[in-house]
């Protein structure tokens, strides 16, 4: 074979190869990327996001809902999922299922001049109300923190890593591994655990009596700001406020005004979704946004409590029955969908086999039920249909996506096609068998060729 046998056939399989993959990547990537990105920006989502607060989430696999059909009882279907980690496998596997109660979003508040701050992660953590995994099924794998094991059937741990300190001096020094299919040994008291590696603290037989209920010493003062922000308080004395909204019956900066407030005489109490303390030119300023449930209280109620659960208390149930007092709105006055789905997107699946789903979940399926904070986060919501909101919208990054992975392999397979079509008018074998480029002049044998 020539030289320029070699790099005509060269071509002509290079080509095909290209022509082959590209194909099959379009074919591929219709069905996990450009149908599913074409429909979501097809629907309309709005761009400015709402709040969303977690009100149930159950996994409807664990569970083994069942419903009644005739004489027979079977498991009910997973109709829908929050997310799935491969659409073409919807069905299978778990069916997390969480409903969102959907709001406008609250308030962004300025604290401005902020001195004798105190930040604690605090939490009204129930434990026994905590979801429980069972390490004889393999769900222990992944367990980061403190967590209560005892010796039942399944092996039971729950996570009090949120609401309780323990200190021990005699920590095993050989960690249990938990994997895919169970630990190696049975866990049972208080361990340690870093990625599903635990080990024991020996010297506390049970955490409600060894170990520290968190917050339960808190230094109140005469301070004229509290902020509640998930598991987190942040007490502080400020000089002045200012808000970007100004929806409230009692004004947000007209209580900076309230020389009862600035004598430390009255303290804002207040919910915030998030908060970031920021070195000012003379003190810190504590800047939050999305906040709601405010509130204005005596100091002389707030200053002598030293017990988190207590001070949650004040602010929850003794808040103002009419909706006049609220210096800002209550979360339920905020409100636009009671109680919808939430899904990761429209499909409620994702295709990236990167667990977007665990990630997901770990921040988007707190409900509250233990005590906690139920999770809020973003999302969004579109008029063509209210039966959900969707947690994750990049409609400028989804776009990019269905462009690249459209154009690029379409635009390899037509130019790879041209080239095999060209190549069957322009090549041909002479009387010897050598491949010979015709250049259009008529290919086959006998053909005036011209070599390369």
């Amino acid at each position: 074979m020539t030289a320029a046998e070699k790099r005509i056939c060269f071509g002509i399989c290079l080509c095909q190869l290209t022509a082959i993959l590209s194909g099959v990547s379009l074919l591929y990537l219709s069905v996990i990327v450009i149908i599913p990105s074409k429909n979501l920006l097809s629907l309309g989502f709005h761009l400015t996001p709402i709040m969303c607060t977690t009100v149930t989430a159950k996994d409807l696999a664990l569970e083994e809902v069942k419903e009644v059909k005739g004489d027979k009882e079977e498991i009910n279907p997973c109709k829908w999922s929050t997310c799935g980690e491969w659409c073409l496998s919807k069905g299978s596997g778990s069916c997390m299922q969480i409903h969102v109660m959907a709001r406008r979003n609250g308030s962004n508040i300025n604290f401005r001049n902020c001195v004798d701050i105190l930040d604690e992660n605090c939490s009204a953590h129930d434990v026994n109300k905590t979801y429980a995994h069972p390490c004889k099924k393999g769900q222990c794998k992944n367990l980061s923190g403190l967590y209560n094991c005892t010796m039942d059937e399944l092996n039971m741990c729950r996570n009090i890593t949120p609401a309780f300190n323990c200190h021990s001096r005699n920590i095993s020094r050989e960690a249990i591994l938990c994997d895919d299919d169970k630990c190696e040994e049975r866990l049972n008291g208080v361990y340690s655990c870093n990625a599903g590696s635990c080990q024991k603290l020996n010297d506390i037989k049970h955490y409600l009596k060894h170990c520290e209920r968190k917050c339960l010493k808190l230094e109140m003062r005469e301070r004229n700001v509290v902020i509640f922000s998930r598991e987190r308080l942040i007490a502080t004395s400020c000089r002045s406020i200012d808000s970007s909204s100004n929806d409230s019956a009692l004004s947000i900066e007209g209580v900076s005004t309230k020389q009862e407030w600035k004598d430390k005489k009255q303290a804002l109490l207040l919910f915030c979704s998030q908060v970031k303390i920021a070195k000012g030119s003379e003190a810190y300023d504590i800047l939050t946004t999305d906040c709601f449930n405010a509130t204005l209280k005596n100091t002389t109620d707030v200053q002598h409590m030293a017990n988190y659960m207590d001070l949650l208390h004040l602010h929850k149930n003794e808040s103002p029955a009419n909706t006049t007092d609220w210096v800002i709105s209550p979360e339920e006055s905020l409100r636009i969908m009671n109680n919808t789905q939430l899904r990761i997107n429209p499909d409620g699946c994702v295709n990236s086999l990167r667990k977007e789903c665990t990630a997901f979940f770990e921040t988007h399926a707190h409900d509250g039920a233990d005590g906690m904070t139920p999770d809020r986060f973003r999302c969004y919501f579109t008029d063509q249909d209210v039966e959900y909101v969707i947690g994750k919208f990049d409609p400028e990054t989804t776009a990019t996506m269905l462009l690249v992975t459209s154009i690029l392999p379409a635009t390899l397979f037509v130019i790879a096609c041209s080239c095999l079509f060209f190549c069957s008018k322009s090549v041909g074998v002479d009387d010897e068998g050598h491949l010979k480029v015709t250049l259009l002049q008529g290919g086959g044998a006998g053909g005036n060729a011209s070599e390369l």
